[in-house]
């Protein structure tokens, strides 16, 4: 029942949920078939092909990879890797559509290269920082975690602009938050996280009745 009162934010005129929704962006992340995921959401084959190009034309349109088709049509394959990646797993696909596969192939890349997972503590609460403390043993062994206090400011100003400092375990602030960044996170979970935010922003554009 909740699954139908839910308002999709990313989605407009959709018939949709968003929960549903968002298990299709994550099985796209995952890179599965369309078949797969129509067996995972239990949406339609032809539903799930068309929202797959919508999350291309999406990522063509908004995404932090972007190409100028004006200036590499005709190149030589050496000068285009990712269209050589994506005609290796998309043999067949159309021409005209050929961009938007070359611009999903770019963003995947994008995603595992450059986002990461942000995670915050208070530092006055004991139970967060034995948290942080777990993730400072393992950065003695793998340097996975980039880990920052960032010093309270009885001014107000907003955390992004308060004074930053590399956390010392054995002198730390007590109303410090402490944040901590994680890098190197699984590939599909990236990709998922640049899809749904440029979703957030620009929700996908339906006629009344498209599922």
């Amino acid at each position: 029942m909740a699954e139908k009162t839910q308002k999709n934010r990313r989605s407009r005129n959709a018939k949709i949920s968003e929960y549903r929704l968002r298990k299709l962006v994550t099985c796209f992340a995952k890179n599965l078939t369309a078949r797969e995921t129509a067996a995972e959401t239990r949406l339609s084959e032809p539903t799930v092909r068309h929202r797959f190009m919508q999350i291309r034309q999406l990522l063509f349109d908004h995404g932090p990879m972007r190409i100028d088709l004006d200036n590499v049509e005709g190149r030589p394959p050496k000068d285009r890797p990712a269209k050589y990646i994506y005609e290796r797993h998309y043999k067949g696909v159309k021409q005209e559509y050929a961009h938007l596969f070359e611009i999903e192939v770019l963003n995947r890349i994008f995603a595992t290269k450059n986002v990461n997972k942000v995670h915050r503590f208070a530092a006055w609460n004991d139970g967060h920082m034995k948290e942080v403390m777990r993730y400072v043993d393992y950065n003695k062994l793998h340097a996975k975690y980039d880990i920052v206090e960032i010093l309270n400011d009885a001014s107000g100003v907003p955390h992004s602009q308060r004074e930053q400092r590399p956390f010392e375990p054995l002198d730390y602030n007590t109303d410090s938050l402490i944040v901590i960044n994680e890098h190197n996170i699984a590939p599909d979970e990236a990709f998922f996280r640049v899809i749904w935010e440029l979703m957030r922003k620009f929700p996908l554009q339906d006629n009344e009745g498209q599922a």
